[in-house]
């Protein structure tokens, strides 16, 4: 019912006309609903068989959240995270720090960070709906994300990793989904 509630709206979106804000907003609706189809099938099919259900489905948030409360995270930006990427490259977060992170979720979420999984979600709206081109900030992102995995060097303050962190608009990076990624990666980065 949800979903139907989303395609009636972005429907209604697209027919009271084009703009560039609407077409942002749509792309914003339609990455949301792509990352949680992908992450709704990971927690359902592939994911830890322990834990509740609120945990897996919050993984992020709450990965996020124990980061701030270790104060490792300082704050929800772009600069907070460039900051906590190169924290982790310099191996300032302690092991302990994910132990008690399982032992807090009573089960190892390892399987619940897939690398990349989200990225593929930026593909989607520009190979399968076409709803942007390539002056977006999401093509610009996808971009310089693959030039980091290219260059094969994984290091969390690689210079082509914080150069796709800032491709990001500081408002879209307020938002949970488009943080992930980065999260993914450092949690398997240190587990």
């Amino acid at each position: 019912m949800k979903k139907l509630l989303q395609i009636i709206i972005l429907t209604l979106i697209t027919a009271c006309g084009s703009t560039k804000n609407a077409t942002d907003l749509i792309a914003d609706e339609k990455f949301e609903l792509c990352s949680e189809i992908k992450y709704n099938r990971l927690v359902t099919e592939v994911g830890p068989i322990d834990g509740k259900l609120i945990y897996k489905q919050n993984i992020h948030s709450l990965l996020e959240n124990s980061l701030i409360q270790e104060k490792y995270l300082t704050e929800i930006s772009k600069n907070g995270y460039s900051e906590l990427l190169k924290k982790v490259n310099r191996k300032e977060i302690k092991p302990d720090f994910f132990e008690k992170f399982k032992s807090d979720l009573e089960f190892d979420p390892y399987l619940l960070f897939p690398i990349n999984s989200h990225l593929s979600c930026y593909g989607y709206l520009f190979e399968q709906i076409k709803i942007l081109d390539k002056s977006s900030w999401q093509f610009e992102f996808g971009l310089a994300y693959n030039k980091f995995e290219a260059y094969g060097n994984l290091n969390t303050d690689s210079e082509y990793l914080i150069e796709a962190l800032n491709k990001i608009p500081e408002d879209k990076f307020q938002k949970v989904m488009y943080r992930k990624l980065f999260l993914d990666l450092i949690y398997t980065n240190l587990n």
